[in-house]
């Protein structure tokens, strides 16, 4: 658009040229006229036949001398009464090579060739003889939406007035039809005040554009101002952070803070019971709070619509926290978790039992899969094993089958990060035959160190040769029958050879084809260490183990006579065993 403007205003200001230049010509026409005393003279021959001789000119003699001709060649045409005497010497004659090219002549010389006219298509108007004709080509003629009202021209479209010009562009009383030209066809050059502009009336306003544009722009105005307040509380919470105000408004909820949450987890859980307005209230708030890693797990009972900072504060404030915490040891048995829940929850026993009837509802299926192709336990001990020891905070109206599916969501969880299912895999036995000689490990390791040890004789006993029957013959296992039987359960020193071969014992570790192996299912509830020694035994040829003394040493031997010699050392440490 641009290029084609500058383009416009190009030829607008070469047809103002060509129209001065063409005024120019036509008022100097009359001094451009040749004299007429000169075309006479001219006609009479020039200066052969003026009667020069007798004004001293050139004598006749030497008129006739072919010698002195002119070369015609070389004359110009531009001397006057040209001397034949004084012709330059044919030796030196210039040379027709370079002799001047007519079609690049100006036409400033007289006798000019008109066949080698300049061409009137790249005149450029300062040559004489100009011809006007191509002044007026509709190629060059200016546009009258650029005149810059600097000259009398014809009125233009008043859409194009920039109003920044004193009078504007001429007024209507000239005419359209020509430029420049008045009504009656006369130029305005010619009018009686000298070719001078005439003062040009006062344009009107065009008011109703005025009061449109205004109008206009307080309509937009109006709608900018509208759209930014219903916008503002969307941009707001860009900036400002959504918060309730103060302790709530009385209403209250349970919420719960599982273990290992992080502050954007608990935020995310109090946002969903309406405790708080928005996630960032919760975290600026407990950020700004260095007590607030402090937040322990559990439920607490909490207001609804707290302010962050408020919500933060109930939550280590005691008082607020539903504590009914219970704790199972490592090494209870499944009836004796039971009894505790029971009396902790107010739930029966037989709800848990009921509840516990299938042990696959909470355990994955692949558990319950043996290598050495025994029978898994059912019934009351099925599922023995699963029941992770560790301290619970239960629901308030908690019911038997939530307790137990925490409880086993609990274990999945300590298994599954310490890779238990694969390390057992590692040693060519299937997780649950693990999970077996991880309970017996726990009923009867007192110290730490002894868990791999345990699992270690338990190993070589049922998984390598050489040992009888390859039956691991523990008393451990007698006394989980005698519990889960309804029995107390004894000492070593007192379990009776009957109850140690009882063939209706399905726990049974002394008889084939029962006590072959590893025992139909787990035994106790083992704790994370025991767990651990049985995924990590130690190295060694053990295959007897026996407590040696009241604080729980253990004695290992690799033979009989070894694992005598143990015995004698418990015997002398004051524990009632009897000698070999």
């Amino acid at each position: 658009m641009i290029d084609d403007l500058n383009l416009d205003f190009e030829d607008h200001d070469r047809g103002r040229g060509r129209r001065r230049r063409t005024e120019r010509w036509d008022s100097g026409a009359e001094s451009r006229r040749p004299d007429a005393r000169q075309d006479q003279w001219q006609q009479e021959g020039g200066w052969a036949g003026s009667g020069a001789q007798s004004r001293g000119g050139y004598e006749p003699r030497y008129d006739t001398d072919p010698r002195h001709d002119s070369d015609p060649r070389y004359d110009t045409g531009a001397q006057r009464g040209y001397d034949p005497r004084y012709d330059q010497d044919p030796r030196y004659a210039p040379d027709p090579r370079y002799a001047p090219d007519p079609r690049y002549d100006t036409g400033t010389q007289r006798g000019y060739d008109p066949r080698y006219a300049q061409d009137p298509r790249y005149d450029t108007g300062s040559q004489s003889g100009y011809d006007p004709r191509y002044d007026s080509e509709p190629r060059y003629e200016p546009d009258p939406r650029y005149d810059t009202g600097s000259r009398a021209y014809r009125k233009l479209d008043d859409r194009y007035d920039t109003g920044s010009r004193r009078g504007g562009f001429l007024e209507e009383g000239y005419d359209a039809d020509g430029p420049g030209l008045l009504p009656g066809g006369g130029d305005y050059r010619d009018d009686d005040d000298g070719g001078k502009r005439r003062p040009r009336k006062t344009k009107k306003k065009r008011r109703g554009r005025s009061f449109l544009a205004l109008f206009m722009t307080l309509l937009l105005l109006g709608a900018l101002g509208g759209g930014a307040y219903l916008a503002y509380d969307k941009v707001a919470g860009y900036f400002i952070t959504p918060d309730y105000d103060g302790q709530g408004n009385g209403e209250t909820v349970m919420i719960e803070v599982k273990q290992d949450q992080l502050l954007g987890d608990i935020a995310n859980t109090l946002v969903a019971a309406d405790v708080v307005k928005s996630y960032k209230a919760f975290v600026e708030a407990a950020e700004a709070n260095p007590k607030a890693k402090n937040i322990q797990p559990g439920f607490y009972k909490l207001n609804k619509q707290m302010s962050g900072e408020a919500a933060v504060a109930a939550l280590l404030d005691p008082k607020t926290r539903n504590v009914k915490g219970v704790t199972i040891a490592e090494g209870m048995i499944t009836i004796q978790i039971y009894d505790k829940l029971s009396k902790e929850l107010g739930i029966p026993v037989a709800d848990f039992q009921k509840a516990a009837a299938n042990p696959k509802k909470f355990i994955p299926d692949w558990w319950f899969k043996r290598l050495d192709g025994k029978s898994v336990a059912t019934g009351v001990g099925g599922i023995e094993g699963f029941l992770f020891p560790a301290t619970y905070e239960f629901p308030p109206n908690a019911t038997a089958e939530q307790a137990i599916k925490i409880m086993t969501d609990h274990f999945l969880k300590v298994t599954g990060d310490m890779g238990f299912a694969d390390a057992a895999k590692a040693l060519n036995i299937s997780p649950y035959e693990a999970l077996v000689a991880a309970s017996i490990g726990q009923a009867e390791v007192v110290k730490a160190e002894d868990y791999p040890k345990v699992s270690r004789v338990l190993y070589n006993r049922v998984y390598k040769p050489g040992f009888p029957c390859s039956c691991l013959q523990i008393d451990s296992a007698v006394n989980y029958w005698l519990r889960i039987s309804g029995k107390v359960p004894k000492d070593s020193s007192k379990i009776l050879a009957g109850e140690q071969h009882n063939p209706k014992d399905p726990y049974n570790t002394f008889d084939p084809p029962t006590g072959k192996g590893m025992p139909i299912g787990p035994i106790s509830n083992p704790g994370e260490l025991a767990l651990k020694g049985a995924i990590h035994p130690a190295a060694g040829g053990w295959t007897f183990f026996v407590t040696i003394d009241k604080a729980g040493t253990m004695g290992y031997a690799t033979s009989w006579s070894g694992h005598c010699k143990n015995i004698d050392v418990a015997v002398r440490n004051g524990l009632g065993l009897e000698r070999c």
